[in-house]
């Protein structure tokens, strides 16, 4: 038997070879009849070849360097205490309510910007910061005027808070106001009756005052006067009381002139010198001056006031110089007497001439 190794003593391609002539020679031994032998093929393995690209070199730069800033080094004040930020707080206002500074607590806490803290933030302080409590804004209240009492003009003060009144016009006055716009004046009759509103006065100038005419009868009442402000705030005086006294009322008698005499063609006319002459009255009573008037005679003259006494200890007069009257053909003189209450009682006038 051929050997097979010897058959196949090559590799590859040339193994192949080695097996085709092995395959003949066995047919050969076999008595086989030869088979043609097919022409042999090479196979060539092709080079791998790898291609590789080589870089275009670029210059070098080297960056520029980093600077890094340096700080100083802060450590945070551990011995002071620790106090959180509360709504509505500044390092202002923790720096003044802890006593110390806000550079101080910039410092301690090192803080990069004293404007921006947060609340719930833990910041070091040297004492605990007082607390204030936010209160809601007071409403101021609104203040009462004032008044001190009542002026009655013309009155008799007969005693304490009783004032005698006359009949006609009286002036009523607020005393010491101040923080009204308007004054009421009330009337209340002593036993009947309620109180009644005399008069109302928004005017300061004159002493919010009103005019009260007291008409005849019998006077017996309380008098009072309301202050109101501009919020309605309300303050009123205590009553006084006023009444009238017909007995009051003042008298006077005869008036007399001296020197005088009556004239010839007219015995009722008073003939008075050039110069100075006595005028006096008689039986006055309840009066607290006495007033002597002249009015000339002829249409649209006015009366004239030729002078008043208030002391009636030496008798009651004046004297009256006739010289600015003198060319006057004829005229009239008389008295008034007046008392506290501005009742009065008046003399028969006396016509004279003065020549």
């Amino acid at each position: 038997m051929t050997d097979f190794r010897k058959c196949f003593g090559g590799r590859g391609a040339f193994g192949l070879i080695a097996l085709a002539l092995a395959l003949a020679s066995l047919a050969c031994n076999l008595g086989v009849s030869a088979v043609p032998t097919p022409t042999p093929f090479i196979l060539v393995t092709p080079p791998v070849i790898i291609v590789t690209a080589t870089p275009t070199p670029r210059p070098v730069t080297n960056p520029p360097p980093v600077i890094v800033p340096t700080q100083p080094i802060c450590t945070p004040n551990t011995a002071w205490q620790i106090y959180f930020v509360r709504q509505g707080d500044t390092l202002a206002n923790i720096a003044a309510r802890s006593g110390t500074t806000v550079a101080a607590l910039v410092q301690a806490n090192c803080l990069t910007n004293p404007d921006v803290i947060f609340v719930g933030q833990a910041l070091r302080v040297p004492r605990q910061p007082v607390i204030i409590t936010p209160t809601a804004p007071r409403t101021p209240t609104p203040s009462a005027p004032v008044i001190s009492g009542v002026s009655i003009e013309p009155s008799d003060q007969r005693g304490a808070g009783q004032f005698r009144v006359a009949p006609g016009m009286i002036t009523l006055r607020a005393v010491d106001v101040r923080g009204a716009v308007r004054v009421a004046y009330y009337l209340q009759q002593i036993g009947t009756g309620a109180p009644v509103l005399i008069g109302e006065s928004s005017t300061p100038q004159d002493g919010f005052a009103v005019q009260w005419l007291v008409t005849g009868g019998t006077l017996s009442a309380r008098l009072w006067a309301v202050a109101i402000a501009a919020n309605n705030q309300a303050t009123e005086t205590p009553y006084v009381i006023v009444f009238t006294d017909a007995g009051f009322a003042p008298t006077i008698g005869v008036l007399s002139i001296t020197p005088s005499q009556p004239d010839p063609a007219q015995p009722a006319v008073r003939v008075l010198p050039i110069g100075q002459v006595l005028l006096t009255v008689s039986a006055v009573n309840n009066a607290t001056k006495v007033l002597f008037y002249f009015v000339d005679e002829r249409p649209g003259n006015a009366p004239i006031l030729l002078g008043e006494d208030t002391n009636f200890n030496d008798g009651i007069g004046i004297i009256f110089n006739t010289t600015p009257f003198s060319g006057v053909p004829r005229g009239l003189v008389w008295a008034q007497a007046i008392n506290s209450l501005g009742q009065s009682a008046t003399t028969a006038s006396l016509p004279i001439v003065i020549r």
